[in-house]
């Protein structure tokens, strides 16, 4: 499937007519009669309902218009961000992330392999929490979220997953509960936990609790954290516990020890959000590199 073959398809869907669409192409009808015929074949499903009075799309064909009509303006946007980038101007990629996200390996990663391959582009970084990432991305005032996943409604935000792993708990150094062989949520009853305020991200906090309440785990909060790194100070001072990524964890400092329980799993996930109809130039680079990168990353699993 080319673009040209999306161009045809959106070409004819807003006609519903291949004559029409033929004109406004300025190709004959019968060969651009014969590539929506293929295109239909290579998605596999009809995309317009033929005879009568008047061609109609089917159900397939409304959801196909859809995505073409998003990947025609994503490849537009690329276009126009590698002219920019070949004429030497410095274009601003502007990302909002919480500090989670930052600690996971794969999403450094993603922004050192992208700066390489886009020196034009720039990475202007704010740390902010979920919510007011998806204020910014709606008002646009960034292009990119890197956020707990999930949080992103689907039908105004696309959204990547980046990172997943285990959810455990962090203890301070020398916690008596760090040395257990065989922690379980029952035994974190009563302990001081240190938490993130609700608003910050109320769909992951209200899915994290209620995953510990269906394990019979209640946390004692008795401090709320505006960031990850301000917990992992809190916890190292031996002021309470709280939870981190498996993998994030083992970066983090030598004061705090990260312990799973064997009764409880969790995924921990991040998802790299871009509003739909944004059209930054430096949007379309990162976003056609991010799916780049996720289709290869589908291929060698």
């Amino acid at each position: 499937m080319e673009l040209r073959h999306l161009r045809y398809f959106v070409a004819v869907a807003e006609e519903l007519s291949f004559s029409r669409a033929a004109e406004r192409l300025n190709k004959a009808q019968p060969p651009l009669s014969r590539q929506i015929q293929d295109l239909e074949y290579t998605v596999g499903v009809k995309l317009f309902v033929r005879g009568g009075k008047r061609l109609d799309l089917t159900p397939a064909g409304h959801a196909f218009l859809k995505e073409a009509r998003l990947t025609l303006e994503q490849s537009e946007r690329a276009i126009r961000a590698a002219r920019l980038a070949a004429a030497g101007t410095t274009v601003l990629l502007r990302v909002g992330y919480m500090a989670l996200g930052l600690y996971a390996e794969p999403v450094l990663a993603l922004f050192r392999e992208f700066r390489t391959r886009f020196p034009a582009i720039q990475a202007s970084l704010t740390l902010m929490p979920p919510a007011a990432q998806l204020a910014a991305l709606t008002s646009k005032q960034i292009d990119v979220g890197i956020m707990h996943a999930d949080c992103a409604p689907g039908d105004q935000f696309a959204a990547d997953r980046i990172h997943e792993e285990p959810l455990d708990f962090m203890f301070p150094l020398g916690h008596r509960l760090a040395a257990r062989d065989a922690l379980r949520l029952a035994d974190l009853a009563g302990e001081p936990f240190v938490m993130f305020p609700r608003d910050i991200s109320p769909i992951f906090y209200d899915r994290l609790l209620g995953a510990w309440r269906s394990g019979g785990f209640e946390p004692s909060i008795v401090r709320e954290s505006d960031s990850f790194p301000t917990t992992v100070m809190i916890v190292a001072s031996g002021a309470g516990i709280s939870f981190a990524g498996r993998e994030i964890g083992a970066g983090l400092s030598a004061n705090v020890v990260i312990r799973p329980a064997v009764d409880f799993s969790f995924r921990l996930a991040a998802d790299i959000v871009r509003l739909r109809n944004n059209d930054s130039p430096a949007l379309a680079a990162f976003d056609g590199y991010v799916r780049e990168t996720m289709r290869m990353a589908a291929a060698r699993r």
